[in-house]
């Protein structure tokens, strides 16, 4: 009993030196972001950017009393088959996470149209209202005692769910009077649309999925993080302040993985480029959140988990509609460090596409260089193709260079060239 108290009081003590070092880090890291984007925060406010002479437009549609933000791009007159839908993820702005890809669409296809929805719900002037009669479908572990904490009696509001996410998907489709489209999610903005798809098929040209977890996955997996993350560790982000102490750590130190190598793919960028920017949004901005932004993580998170979602993927098994994927290269290649980049290999002994792919470096835990199989890579401009399997149910999967989870920042011409190229061929 003494024992169990000295660990809480442990946990106590953790947790609140880690809020002070994140209340200083927060200044920091505001300070940061003015200082690198204080030309932008001068300038007037408009709803219209430009992206290397891409207008991006953003909007907003009203349904049932909210205001749903959409940007678009390209020719609003667009057919069907030109019309792209697409939806990001978190911890960054979902939607500012992909004007850099949607940006490199429209620059390589002038006919086409390019839509990016919201993450429901994640503007900024949302609010959170519990409903007293719903409470949380899963627990939060703490970080990094691993400690499971009960979350089964607290209240959620239930339109942070994926599942009703897609609904408003439906409606907010159906207002831009859209009838079928290709749909582009990625991280959290792909659970989405496997709920949309799943309900909805008739909508979906094709689904093209960024950075996600597919139908493969052991629970005993989920018992070695935080060493070694298989899929997104999101108990822990079920913490407001965890998640923020994860991303600083994943981000600058490299421990327990790193999440990026963006900041030495493109050191030395010059202020007001792209790269520049993509730094920014990624590097800083991405590890200031606000605490309303992540406390609607949290929401998620309660309602939400990997062995889940990965079950929900049954459904899609027999739907006919073509789906690929895209992922970033370096997933679970050695950093300096030693450590291993970010959270969803493709190969190896933790492969979470065993039904889909060949395994380019077999019995690996990390990417070995001196276990590469041979003759699985296909060339493509600025991607390349790994070889599927005969069973797949997968059309494609796209390998992104110099990226990992985080492939539509870190690489969106690579992103979109694969997306493109897909949509194309179909």
């Amino acid at each position: 009993m003494y024992f169990e108290m000295i660990k809480i009081l442990v946990e106590i003590i953790f947790a609140l030196l880690v809020k002070t070092f994140l209340f200083f880090l927060r200044i920091i890291f505001t300070v940061i972001c003015f200082i690198r984007e204080e030309e932008k925060l001068f300038k007037k406010q408009s709803n219209d950017l430009n992206y290397k002479g891409i207008y991006l437009k953003k909007r907003f549609i009203h349904i049932d009393g909210y205001q749903h933000l959409i940007t678009e791009c390209g020719n609003t007159e667009a057919s069907e088959e030109n019309t792209i839908v697409m939806m990001g993820g978190i911890p960054t702005d979902p939607s500012e996470s992909l004007y850099w890809m949607a940006s490199e669409l429209c620059r390589k296809d002038k006919d086409l149209h390019v839509l990016i929805l919201h993450l429901p719900y994640y503007e900024e002037y949302s609010k959170i209202n519990l409903d007293k009669n719903l409470y949380a479908k899963f627990n939060a572990l703490k970080f990094p005692f691993d400690r499971e904490i009960n979350f089964k009696e607290i209240n959620i509001d239930p339109k942070f769910s994926h599942e009703n996410q897609a609904q408003i998907t439906l409606k907010i489709f159906k207002k831009l009077k859209l009838k079928k489209a290709h749909f582009v999610g990625h991280d959290r903005g792909v659970i989405v649309f496997e709920n949309l798809l799943i309900s909805n098929q008739e909508i979906f040209l094709s689904l093209s999925r960024g950075s996600q977890v597919w139908d493969y996955y052991k629970d005993e997996w989920s018992k070695l993080a935080p060493k070694i993350c298989v899929g997104p560790p999101h108990r822990y982000m079920a913490y407001p302040f965890q998640l923020r102490l994860l991303f600083f750590l994943i981000t600058f130190i490299k421990i327990p993985f790193g999440i990026t190598e963006i900041a030495s793919h493109l050191r030395g960028s010059k202020k007001g480029s792209e790269e520049y920017d993509r730094v920014t949004h990624l590097i800083y901005k991405a590890n200031n959140p606000t605490r309303k932004h992540l406390l609607k993580v949290q929401q998620t998170f309660m309602q939400t988990d990997s062995k889940m979602e990965v079950l929900n993927r049954k459904k899609l098994k027999n739907i006919d509609v073509k789906i690929m994927q895209f992922q970033g290269e370096d997933e679970f290649k050695y950093g300096k460090n030693r450590k291993l980049i970010s959270d969803q290999p493709y190969f190896g002994i933790y492969n979470l596409f065993k039904n889909e792919v060949e395994d380019l470096f077999p019995g690996c835990v990390g990417q070995d260089l001196n276990k590469k199989v041979s003759n699985l890579i296909e060339e493509k401009r600025d991607y390349r193709k790994l070889k599927l399997l005969p069973s797949a149910k997968l059309e494609s999967f796209a390998l992104i260079p110099k990226s990992s989870h985080f492939n539509v920042i870190e690489n969106p011409k690579g992103c979109a060239n694969a997306v493109y190229d897909f949509i194309k061929n179909i």
